[in-house]
């Protein structure tokens, strides 16, 4: 097994102690194999992913240099080399992150989250591309019934790379006059959690209208690549990272991640942030 090799199995007898040892190898054998072949299979797409705007890129590039392309055609040439750029340099982006959320230095700047005016900053950012495709992007916040602020303690911009996340995928699959809803419901803290909140929990959605996912997309749609990889060339799909990186977040931020439909048999996606409301300090 040190030598790379696998599925090699023992064959667990004698005493108990060594049956059991016998038995935890097997189980390594089959744990390697598995985490391996995920490794293998996401190197294999994201090498796939990749080759697509370096080959367009490559092909442009040679145009260029042997004067084929004509001056009329130079604006449009331009836009797509930028447009590949962009791609590419957006994988790379993705990358590098998940490779920083597995450092062992990598930290949170926990404070006091104003949860209404992040989401404010998310719509007025996300705007501009929402009315580009054609979606209208809605805010839809519980009707105040005291002016307490709605605040959960969290690190900000990590939570909103999260949201930005959520928000960018639902406008990739929201069909143009269609709805892209961002909501915020106050719920009760279940009694069984761990860290129940005596104040509720703040659960932060983000509905799309696009095709939805069914029971088994949601379990492993925070896998890496899983969704992308499962309707690549049937709906618009991303780079299969921007899930993994929700995900990876929510864990080192100690957050609630769901996704599910938005109504029981019906088109559309809900992705879901749940963390405890804070109480308001009081001057």
């Amino acid at each position: 097994m040190a030598d790379g090799e696998r599925t090699v199995p023992l064959d667990p007898a004698g005493v108990t102690e060594v049956r059991a040892v016998g038995e935890a190898i097997n189980t390594l054998d089959h744990a390697l194999l598995a985490s391996e072949s995920r490794q293998r299979e996401f190197l294999l797409s994201i090498s796939h992913e990749i080759r697509t705007p370096l080959t367009a890129l490559g092909g442009y590039a040679e145009a260029l240099e042997d004067g084929l392309i004509p001056p009329e055609d130079m604006v449009r040439v331009g836009q797509t080399l930028s447009d590949e750029t962009e791609r590419l340099d957006g994988f790379v982006r993705d990358l590098l992150a998940l490779a920083r959320l597995e450092a062992d230095d990598f930290t949170l700047d926990v404070q006091p989250v104003d949860v209404p005016a992040l989401l404010e900053q998310a719509q007025r950012a996300w705007q501009p591309a929402a009315v580009q495709g054609g979606v209208d992007l809605m805010l839809e916040l519980p009707a105040p019934k005291t002016r307490e602020p709605l605040l959960v303690t969290t690190d900000a911009q990590r939570l909103r790379q999260i949201i930005d996340g959520f928000i960018g995928n639902a406008l990739r699959v929201t069909p143009p006059g269609r709805p892209l809803v961002l909501r915020v419901v106050i719920e009760e803290a279940p009694s069984t959690a761990q860290q129940t909140s005596p104040n509720g929990i703040v659960a932060i959605q983000v509905r799309d209208s696009g095709p939805g996912l069914t029971a088994e997309d949601a379990a492993v749609a925070f896998d890496r690549g899983a969704l992308a990889r499962r309707y690549n060339g049937q709906r618009p799909t991303g780079s299969g990272l921007g899930l993994s990186i929700a995900g990876r977040l929510a864990q080192r931020m100690n957050l609630d991640l769901t996704v599910e439909p938005t109504s029981p048999g019906g088109n559309g996606a809900c992705f879901c942030i749940r963390l405890p409301r804070a109480a308001t300090v009081r001057s």
